[in-house]
Parts: structure tokens; sequence; C-alpha cells
């Protein structure tokens, strides 16, 4: 135990210490300082908006079609997910159950057609999801041929030192050492969501932001590891680095992407146009009288669509960036499940208002645990795969070839 400690100690002091870590706590803290500055600008203009839009209906309106909007989540600043779609305004008119399935939305209004929305804010999901993951690999896919090269390796290997033992303390000593570059960025980011926002965070909040940073610290480990198995396979520096980056390409940018047009492909949905003729062909007589059957027809439709969404969520998981998107977005009340949640509901509501039950909507969102419940299997996921690369390095280090 304390060979190890002194080794992890080592390593800790050459990381810290050398420029390519401090390089990467300058990076972090300007990537996360601007991320959050931003999209705190961007959630008050949305949410602005949505204010705007809940006091300026007239009763005319009101009678002529039903206007609303999904108030803009707070921790949509960190992972926005699907939230700005949620927070467009919809309308429900009178022959809305004849011709789609869920309410209609509006186009953006002239507010928000700037030069602004063709330039994407990067939240902290995104800058640890594609920037951190790339920076881990870049700290450690050199920890094991990069000393051999040096020939510091054998040096440490001629004393009576188990391999499995200098193995671990260079991935734990390396990780330590990325989550103390990450630290002071994280830091400020909290103190200024703290100090110098007006999103109102509550002890939930709190919670789930705690549980997406530790997430973030569970994907991140990931990109390490991969970087330090890669590092065992081969013997030189520049063939890990090129591996590494081949690898990471097609696991973090392709991976998702091709998960999600493969579950187009096989669980093909019906064009919204003609699923709305179809309803029309249907009914051969008043709405009342088809009504349920037109809405019977509906949840058949909007299951089709969750069919092909869960096909897609599952694919697209053999990239842990999936599984990080998914979980992340999940806790900040962003994410899809989030997302049909409130299409359910505006559901009901509209279904019970036409059979004279009228009542205002009220908008209910998942509670903690069940969110904390419904990320269950991607931090799984992400577990297994930190399991899986650092078993595959332990086998790969005691069959390397040292000198």
């Amino acid at each position: 135990m304390r060979l190890l400690r002194t080794l992890i100690q080592r390593e800790l002091l050459e990381n810290l210490t050398s420029v390519r870590y401090v390089l990467t706590s300058i990076l972090c803290l300007a990537l996360c300082i601007t991320s959050i500055v931003l999209m705190s600008d961007d959630y008050r203009r949305r949410r602005a908006r949505y204010n705007v839009l809940m006091s300026d209906m007239t009763e005319e309106e009101l009678k002529r079609s039903l206007r609303f909007a999904k108030q803009p989540q707070p921790l949509s600043v960190i992972a926005r997910g699907v939230d700005e779609v949620m927070g467009r305004p919809a309308r429900i008119h009178g022959w809305q159950p004849e011709e789609e399935p869920i309410a209609h939305v509006d186009g953006r209004s002239a507010e928000g057609q700037h030069l602004f929305d063709l330039f994407t804010i990067p939240d902290f999901v995104y800058i640890v999801g594609l920037v951190l993951s790339a920076f881990a690999i870049f700290l450690s896919f050199g920890t094991i041929c990069g000393e051999k090269q040096t020939h510091t390796l054998s040096l440490l290997m001629s004393h009576p030192i188990r391999r499995s033992t200098l193995l671990f303390a260079k991935w734990m000593g390396g990780y330590i050492s990325l989550l103390i570059s990450l630290c002071p960025a994280i830091l400020l980011m909290l103190a200024f969501l703290t100090a110098f926002s007006d999103i109102p965070l509550q002890t939930a909040h709190w919670i789930r932001l705690l549980g997406i940073m530790a997430l973030s610290f569970v994907y991140l480990l990931i990109f390490f590891t991969l970087g330090l198995f890669t590092s065992t396979v081969v013997h030189r520096p520049a063939t890990a680095l090129i591996l590494v980056l081949f690898v990471w390409a097609v696991w973090v940018l392709g991976m998702p992407r091709i998960g999600c047009s493969v579950a187009k492909g096989l669980r093909p949905i019906q064009p919204n146009f003609t699923f709305g003729l179809q309803k029309r062909a249907v009914r051969q007589g008043s709405f009342e009288e088809f009504r349920e059957l037109l809405w019977n027809m509906d949840d058949e439709y909007i299951a089709t669509v969750d069919a092909q969404t869960r096909m897609g969520q599952n694919l697209s998981r053999l990239s842990p960036l999936a599984s990080y998107v998914y979980a992340s977005s999940t806790l900040a009340q962003t994410g899809i499940v989030d997302a049909q949640c409130f299409r359910r509901q505006v559901a009901d509501w509209d279904r019970e208002r036409r059979r004279d039950r009228y009542s205002l909507l009220s908008l209910r969102a998942l509670p903690t645990a069940q969110s904390f419940l419904e990320m269950t299997t991607d931090l799984i996921l992400l577990l297994s795969w930190n399991v899986l690369l650092f078993a595959g390095a332990h086998v790969a280090f005691l069959r390397y070839d040292v000198r």
C-alpha cells in the first residue's frame, strides 16, 4: 500500500507540473466560464419570451385557439437538451384532433430570428462530451509507451514493482491530476450560478447538478482509460495518438448518429401529413362520434414514434457520448423522457377539455428520484465501459515489452 501511494504521488507531481496539464486547466477555465455566461444569457432570453407569451393572450384568441408553452428549465444552462423545443409556443386549434396527433408548434417569433441562431451555444455537457473527452485522451495516450520511449519504464520495472500496481498507480494518479485540472473551472462555474446569475436554483436543482457533475467525471474517466489502454497496445506515442484519435472520432462523432439513422431505417414512421389524411378518411361523421377512434389512432401513431426513439437511443448507446447526454439531460429535466411527459400531459388535458371537463393546464415535472431512476441504465453503461477498458489495459500491460 505504501508503494502504491508513493507511485501515485510521483504521478501526480509529474503531471501537475507539466505544461500539458497547466494548459488543460487554462482551456477548461476559459471554456466553462464562457459557456455558463452565454447559456445564462440564453436562458434569460427564453424565459423573457415565455413571460411575454403567457401574458399576451386575449380572450378572443382563447376562444379561437389555445396557446401555451413550457417554462424553460433552470438546468438547461448546463444541459440544454430539447428544452428549447419544448419552450416554443404551441397552439391547439379546434380541428387539431382530426389533423395531427399532437399540438402544432408555431414558427419562431420575429424576436428569435437573429444572427445568433446561426451559432449554437455550447453548454457544459457539450464541452465535456466533445472537447474535454479529447483533452482526456491527449493527457493519457503516452502514459506507458511515452515512458518506454524515454526508458523510464524499464528503470521503474527494474525495481520489485508488480505491473498491476504500476498500471493502477498511473491510472489513478493521472485521473486525479485531470480532475484537479478541471476543479477550478467547475468551481468558478458553480460560483457564477450562485452569485452572478438570476437563475432560480432550488435544493432539488443542486442535487441534480451534482449528479450531472458525477456523470461528467465518470464519462471523462472512460476516455482517460481509453488513452491508457491504447498506450499499452502500441510502443510509440505517435502511433498511440493516431490510433486513439481514430477510435475517439468513430466512437464519439460517428456512432450516435449511425445508431439514430439505423433506427429510422428499421422503424420508419408514417409522415404526419399522410397520417392526417388517413384520419380524415376514417372519420365519416361528426368529430364527437369518432372522437375516441381518432384519439386511439393518435396514441398508436405516437407509440410508433416512441418505439423509433427507443431503438435510436439503444443503438446510439454503443457510444458513451449518447449515454452521457441522455443521462445528463434527464437529470437537467431537458431530456427525451421530459419531452414525452410534457406531450402526454398536454394531450390528456386537451382531451379532458373536449369532454367539457375544462381545467387549467398544469404541467408536472418528473420527481428527482424518478429522474435518477431513468438514468440508471446509462450510468451502468458508463461504468461498464470503464471496467472493460481498464481490464483490457491490464491484460495488455501484463504482456507489454518494457525494454
